[in-house]
């Protein structure tokens, strides 16, 4: 039996979505999830197929019912969709998380819009084994091991089956923090990202492993091959069967004991214990370089080394790329970046995939200007730390979500952000919500946040884009405009790899509680510390009702409503209660998701233009 259901995929055609299961019952389970699937609004796919038919697919396809029979597991796994062509396993698990069962795995023949570290687009073609799957975690603390484990399920899966199958044992080994190597050249790689919901964390995990695609690097058969000549092949289906054999395993010791219980296996199947490598740190100008020796990792996941000196480094990834992380057999000392907040150095390069085939890397935004409204996370993890640079968190959720952005701040955040509250820096004088306080008090507040004029503030929230640009306005409406919003927020911050802080110091605690206080001091009458910030309203940010009725005659300027399309008609309900639906006489409605992709990132200026164009409006 086939049926469709509406989606977005390859060019204008159908995406054709296999389902499978364990037992009867898994199969029914997904297959009435996966009818109502979405693939994203960026693709432009006519409709999606899914199909209980194993035989859907032609070709290569995916035996699903020798990867089942394989299968010894409770947990993961036991879910399956496959396709034949797939944009992105990566983004078809994310978009559709919570219509789908807690261990799904989605499995692409062709992946030709793949997910990649800081944006990078996978283009991979058939002879790779390309999955993606889901799995759920509470302690924040352990999402950046994800990644190791899964690493070390991968090389110990591909061991155990060399093993049993009696072939020759193949190597692979982890290049840190997410690469698989064989002989020398990369065969494989894995991206693990997540997203918070309310007391537990959703996280999807993707991987790439080039089984027969001997170019450009090498793949698994090859290299059995080599070893004997007449050797049998492995298998995607026996590859991905004892990958998640190994991880359920792996992942119940990780979630109940922590990584120090797989550090010896791990080690035992890394590149770089006693390895060598050279800490570049400064700029280009004022650059020192010490040689260090890699022990280990910290228990935060990163590199552990000892210099010559006896000083102990702590060695973070940059975030994308590592050209400076050579094997050892390339040079009898390896160039590492140690991004610092005095690190900005680059190493711009191109990449391939598991597959063999390019990759498009979009270069991040770097701006200073200050008529540009957005900063990438690459340009906010090289500078962060520097003194003039202020980051805030300015999560915020509508009521009906029953999220606490105060709680959520707690559990993680970015390397020094404090909590701007949006709830509490606001005008007293109205039960309206989130009405702009008056300028001598978000001077105040600001002040009590330990900003003035001459810091550069970068603003995001937990959601990617939705909260945060609320708080930059409210800077540029009191004429700071050094301020810029954190371009994907905590998402892509979490999806490039980079730190997070958990728990909240005293100091952050204080300056927001301090910095809601004064707010409601000055609206008592009462008069605010010294202030350090200086405030100059800019008039033509900020609109009353009374402009707003006034132009709905005079029809001097445009108005965009940014909500739903089914808000701005009337036939949705609002979400505050109490709150007529409907919109405004006069406005063009440009519901504000669609100035995102799906990382959610601000899109390029001319699609921008475009979609307001297409709500008629003139720019």
């Amino acid at each position: 039996m086939a049926t469709s259901a509406h989606g977005r995929g390859d060019a204008g055609g159908t995406t054709t979505l296999v389902v499978s299961g364990k037992s009867p019952e898994d199969q029914q389970l997904l297959a009435s999830a996966a009818f109502s699937l979405s693939l994203g609004e960026r693709d432009s796919v006519e409709e999606i197929a899914v199909s209980l038919d194993a035989g859907a697919g032609a070709g290569a396809a995916f035996d699903a019912g020798a990867y089942m029979a394989a299968l010894r597991v409770s947990r993961f796994g036991r879910w399956m969709l496959w396709s034949p062509r797939l944009t992105s396993t990566h983004d078809l698990v994310t978009r559709n998380f919570a219509k789908l069962p807690v261990g799904v795995v989605c499995v692409a023949d062709v992946q030709f819009n793949g997910r990649g570290r800081s944006k990078n687009v996978w283009e991979s073609p058939a002879g790779c084994l390309m999955f993606s799957f889901t799995s759920q975690m509470e302690d924040a603390r352990k999402l950046p091991l994800m990644q190791y484990v899964a690493c070390l399920a991968m090389t110990e899966a591909i061991k155990e089956l060399c093993c049993a199958k009696g072939l020759p044992e193949l190597e692979v080994k982890i290049k840190w923090p997410n690469d698989l190597y064989l002989k020398g050249l990369k065969v494989g790689g894995i991206l693990c990202t997540s997203f918070y919901q309310p007391k537990v964390y959703n996280i999807c995990t993707g991987i790439g492993l080039n089984v027969d695609n001997e170019k450009p690097t090498t793949c698994l058969n090859a290299a059995l091959k080599e070893l004997k000549a007449n050797s049998p092949t492995l298998k995607r289906e026996d590859i991905l069967a004892s990958f998640f054999n190994k991880f359920e395993v792996l992942f119940e010791i990780f979630s109940n004991e922590g990584f120090q219980a797989l550090e010896e296996q791990y080690y035992n199947s890394w590149l770089h214990s006693g390895q060598k490598v050279v800490v570049q740190d400064g700029h280009e100008a004022q650059r020192s370089d010490s040689v260090v020796t890699i022990q280990g990792l910290t228990p935060a996941g990163y590199l552990y080394a000892i210099g010559e000196d006896g000083k102990s480094y702590e060695l973070h990834p940059d975030g994308n790329r590592y050209p400076w992380l050579r094997l050892p057999h390339e040079s009898n000392s390896t160039h590492l970046l140690r991004p610092s907040s005095s690190s900005s150095l680059l190493f711009p390069h191109r990449s391939r995939s598991a597959g063999g085939s390019t990759t498009r890397q979009d270069q991040p935004r770097a701006p200073m200007a200050e008529d540009d409204s957005v900063v990438s996370a690459q340009w906010l993890h090289e500078h962060l730390g520097q003194p003039d640079v202020k980051v805030l968190d300015a999560s915020w959720y509508m009521p009906v979500e029953n999220r606490d952005p105060w709680q959520e701040y707690q559990v993680a955040h970015i390397p020094a952000a404090l909590f701007f509250d949006i709830d509490g820096i606001i005008d007293r004088t109205t039960d309206l919500p989130h009405m702009l306080p008056s300028g001598e008090a978000f001077a105040a507040a600001v002040s009590a946040l330990d900003i003035k004029n001459h810091d550069k503030v970068v603003v995001y929230d937990g959601k990617g884009f939705f909260s945060a640009p609320r708080v930059w306005w409210m800077f540029r409406v009191y004429g700071h405009n050094k301020v810029w919003v954190l371009d994907g927020g905590l998402p892509q911050w979490r999806t490039s790899g980079f730190d997070l802080e958990s728990g909240t110091p005293g100091d952050a605690i204080l300056k927001t509680k301090a910095a809601n206080s004064v707010v409601e001091m000055i609206y008592n009458g009462q008069l605010a510390s010294a202030t350090t910030f200086q405030t100059e309203f800019q008039p033509q940010l900020f609109w009353t009702l009374q402009k707003v009725k006034h132009n709905i005659a005079a029809k001097t300027h445009q108005v965009v409503d940014a909500r739903s399309k089914g808000r701005f008609d009337g036939v949705a309900p609002e979400p505050r209660e109490g709150v007529r639906s409907g919109h405004i006489l006069g406005t063009k409605c440009v519901p504000f998701p669609e100035m995102f992709d799906d990382a959610p990132m601000l899109l390029p200026a001319d699609e921008i233009r475009k979609k307001f164009e297409q709500a008629g409006l003139k720019l």
